[in-house]
């Protein structure tokens, strides 16, 4: 009768994506250049960021970027 039972999965909101819906279209996309910009260290992205007001960690930078965040298991 329970066979299958499992708990439902959770699917929180991802840092990033909830900063990007926070940013104007202009902003967003400066933000997705750097994202996709292997010159930007995590750690050096999340600084610059947190400078401006955008409270992130460099954790939360490199799950997004390397797929590993609610984004990618968003359907």
């Amino acid at each position: 009768m329970l066979e299958g039972l499992t708990p439902p999965v959770k699917i929180g909101p991802c840092r990033i994506r909830t900063i990007l819906e926070s940013l104007e279209a202009k902003d967003q996309e400066m933000l997705k250049t750097a994202l996709a910009n292997p010159d930007w260290y995590h750690s050096a992205l999340a600084r610059e960021l947190t400078k401006r007001g955008l409270t992130v960690s460099d954790q939360a930078l490199r799950i997004h970027r390397i797929g590993r965040c609610t984004c990618a298991r968003k359907s």
